[in-house]
């Protein structure tokens, strides 16, 4: 019986080659998955702190804009600022007065921008409301600040102390922390005038007596746990809007280019669409 001896060894080496081949594309594949996590870690880095694109500052603005004109008719918009926590996450001060008595003061809101489900494609719902103490925790909580925020006041509680413009208010430890954390400025809008920085540690609040950086010399610790970076930046989370489901508090609006295309109840976002009274609203402009 005839035997084909030299087939064998160039047999061996193929299925050789042909292992080595595939450990090499193994090895190629993992060699870009560490490039591009290494790439979309540094585009997080460099995107930390830039300032937000300025549609989605119209968007915000004219969903403020529209909440106050829904639920304040009697008060006139004069110009607003906007304190970026993350890049879901806003305050926002609306400086108006009221038509009738000539009164003026600053609103305080919060822009909150949600998935309407879970789904990559699912479009987008900036979320008004007004700011107080317990909607600001359900925010921080979910944005992942709360425990940062929590490490600012236990140290403020624990340590009491006299600031540049006096006590510091509930208010303060988150824009405490949007200060050690190196969020981008406050930005401002004046009707005619567009968009511009505020000076570093403005409080929207209280704009005359800003936040000085002795003010935060107490508090480095409660940023040095991350190499002074947000723990809610790492991974990319910052990035990813919460899932509208289960927020009932609140006016959403659908965000459209440089403005707003329509609004919803919260709380109606899972029946479809504009809400159970499918009601929509015109592009408000600013």
């Amino acid at each position: 019986m005839r035997t084909f001896r030299s087939l064998s060894p160039p047999l061996i080496t193929i299925l050789v080659l042909s292992g080595m081949t595939g450990c090499d594309r193994e090895a190629e594949r993992q060699r870009k998955e560490e490039l591009h996590r290494q790439m979309a870690e540094e585009q997080r880095r460099e995107s930390e702190s830039q300032p937000p694109p300025e549609a989605v500052l119209n968007q915000v603005r004219s969903a403020a804009e529209a909440f106050l004109a829904e639920h304040h008719a009697d008060l006139a918009v004069e110009s607003s600022t906007f304190t970026p926590l993350t890049p879901n996450l806003f305050l926002v001060g609306v400086s108006v007065q009221e038509k009738a008595r000539g009164n003026r003061y600053v609103k305080q809101l919060t822009a909150e921008r949600l998935r309407e489900k879970d789904d990559p494609d699912s479009r987008h719902i900036w979320v008004i409301d007004y700011l107080d103490p317990a909607k600001m925790r359900v925010l921080a909580e979910r944005h992942g600040l709360a425990p940062e925020v929590d490490a600012i006041e236990m140290q403020d509680l624990s340590h009491p102390r006299a600031f540049s413009w006096g006590h510091s208010s509930w208010i303060d430890h988150y824009l405490l922390w949007h200060f050690l954390f190196a969020r981008p400025n406050p930005l401002g809008y004046w009707p005619g005038q567009g968009f511009r920085p505020m000076a570093p540690g403005f409080r929207f609040h209280d704009p005359e007596r800003p936040l000085r950086p002795e003010d935060t010399e107490s508090f480095r610790n409660a940023g040095m746990a991350a190499g002074g970076r947000s723990r809610v930046f790492l991974g990319g989370s910052a990035w990813r809007p919460p899932i509208a489901s289960g927020v009932v508090h609140g006016q959403g609006f659908y965000p459209r280019g440089s403005g707003i295309s329509g609004k919803t109840s919260m709380g109606g976002v899972s029946r479809g669409g504009f809400g159970h009274a499918g009601h929509a609203a015109g592009t408000h402009g600013g």
